[in-house]
């Protein structure tokens, strides 16, 4: 499905590839494509039988910072540029940070009978080394801060409510010893006393918390339960996965909280010999960056596709920029770092609504006509593509999800537009919603090759693997022993070399050359040369 845009300037202005450059351009002086085998038919192409089959899909649209509004976008894009890394890895990261100073704050409905909470589940996947932990420090740094100052603030008061406290237990602790040796009426006169002083114990202020990393999920309720049920987990790495699994709970999976999380659905977290936590409308935000070998992994865990956590996620898988970065990039600027920070302690400084009942009460963000209608042909678009025969036949799950994903990202871009505003402006413009659009269309074909890598057949990964050296080698022939001892650190063995070689022999990029007549002894290597359509540009 082709999302019909609207911001043609926007595609205009996108790089190549995340502003780094492909391969060099050949030089004039390279002798060129090498022959490591000889005896290859003069005419190779005879060999193949058809055109190849593609091993890779499309490059995936990279993700514009000119997508996203004020001090966002200029975030993104001078964090993309400072670290060398794909716009894809901030402007993920970016959206979490903010959801994670509104969520629970605001809700957006675009028709009158639909909301969804401001929350939001982001994991960009990148290989390590490529200064992911750099890019999440940058885009969270602002959470820290105000979360460090706030407890700063906080901090006297609750010393002394706790020292308060300890003295009027104590002294109620007294009390009680004497009344359990007292007479009926000194009896009747400590008790009142012992309930005036457990009147007076005050309640310690808890120190805010506005994100947390690795922890399981009944201490994840509890936290959530002291800070207006709502926080974010922000980590590079996994082990938030893991813990899912059942790392601490005997290899159960305990996911009910991170599924009504995202949902803003009432969810009861039992702590074992504790008082069970209640949640009435949990927000819950999650900011991982993992490896892509963990995405892989994810639809073997048990329960986390068929329970629908993983089409919960909005995935970005943008190519490694190692190997091509430049490494003179200059620090992000100063001006756009303060304006970003701002940007985002105005959003946490802006108080939550108290209802009647003393509870907060979200605001409601509401779609323009002309808004919702863009909204809606977008959702019908994508309801079109969930058939048999459909893009996203096999994610539906995924992205039955995606018009509710499209109007999150729309929430969360209005409030960036209105940050500092003594409260938010309720109706979501149309510019506001067709850039949601976009991203939500961008997003989609990375879910599509995010759910492709969790569901790939190794000997075709491998079949990649292989396909990288020999562009990169520009060989035109080789043996299989050459492939071997090129790319020991990829396969142990040439048992796990050969199916990757298989899938290219049926996919027409290489075939099996004729054997010539050897003296030498044993078994010789077998002979591969590269189907020549895809040799013509090495030259």
């Amino acid at each position: 499905m082709e999302l019909e845009t609207k911001r043609a300037t926007v595609r205009e202005k996108r790089p190549a590839r995340n502003g780094w450059p492909g391969p060099p351009a050949a030089d004039p002086t390279d002798p060129g494509p090498v022959d490591l085998v000889p005896g290859i038919p003069d005419e190779p192409s005879i060999l193949f039988e058809g055109p190849p089959v593609p091993l890779d899909a499309p490059d995936l649209p990279p993700l514009c910072p000119e997508l996203f509004p004020g001090f966002l976008g200029g975030m993104i894009k001078a964090t993309a540029q400072a670290t060398e890394t794909p716009p894809e890895l901030a402007g993920l990261l970016g959206l979490a940070a903010v959801a994670a100073c509104v969520q629970g704050k605001a809700v957006v409905c675009p028709s009158p009978d639909y909301r969804e909470p401001l929350c939001l589940y982001v994991a960009p996947a990148l290989d390590s080394g490529n200064r992911k932990t750099s890019v999440l420090m940058e885009m969270t740094r602002p959470l820290r801060e105000w979360e460090r100052k706030r407890a700063d603030e906080i901090q006297p008061e609750a010393d002394k409510a706790a020292s308060m406290r300890k003295t009027l237990e104590a002294r109620a602790d007294y009390l009680r010893k004497q009344a359990a040796k007292a007479e009926s009426l000194e009896l009747e006169n400590l008790t009142v006393e012992i309930e005036e002083v457990e009147r007076k114990i005050p309640e310690i202020p808890v120190l805010p918390r506005l994100w947390a990393q690795d922890v399981t999920p009944e201490r994840l309720g509890a936290l959530m339960a002291e800070n207006q049920e709502r926080i974010a987990l922000i980590s590079d790495e996994a082990g938030i996965f893991e813990i899912l699994e059942g790392r601490y709970s005997g290899g159960i999976p305990n996911l009910d909280l991170f599924l009504q999380g995202h949902a803003g659905a009432p969810v009861r977290v039992d702590r074992g010999s504790r008082k069970a936590v209640y949640l009435q409308s949990p927000c819950l935000t999650l900011a991982l960056s993992p490896q892509p070998e963990v995405i892989r992994g994810l639809a073997l865990k048990p329960g986390f596709r068929g329970r629908g956590l993983l089409a919960r996620f909005l995935y970005a898988l943008p190519p490694s920029p190692l190997g091509w970065r430049k490494l003179t990039s200059k620090p992000t600027p100063q001006s756009v770092r303060d304006a970003y920070a701002r940007g985002l302690r105005a959003l946490l400084d802006t108080p939550s609504v108290i209802g009647e009942d003393g509870e907060p009460v979200p605001v409601v963000f509401e779609f323009s006509d002309d808004a919702f209608s863009e909204w809606r042909e977008f959702s019908a678009a994508t309801e079109r593509e969930l058939r048999e025969d459909g893009e996203y036949a096999q994610i539906t799950d995924w992205a039955g999800k995606l018009p509710g994903a499209a109007a999150r990202i729309a929430g969360l871009l209005h409030c960036v537009q209105h940050a500092g505003a003594v409260s938010f402006p309720t109706a979501i413009s149309r510019d506001t919603v067709q850039s949601a659009l976009e991203i939500a269309a961008i997003l989609s074909k990375h879910a599509l090759a995010a759910f492709g890598l969790m569901g790939a057949d190794p000997a075709i990964e491998g079949a990649k693997r292989v396909w990288r050296w020999i562009k990169t080698s520009r060989v035109k022939s080789f043996t299989a022993r050459e492939c071997f001892q090129a790319l020991k650190g990829t396969f142990g063995r040439m048992g796990e070399l050969q199916p990757a070689l298989a899938v290219l022999v049926e996919r027409a990029y290489i075939a099996e050359a004729p054997r010539e007549k050897c003296n030498v002894p044993g078994r010789p290597s077998k002979t591969y040369t590269v189907n020549p359509a895809l040799t013509e540009e090495w030259a």
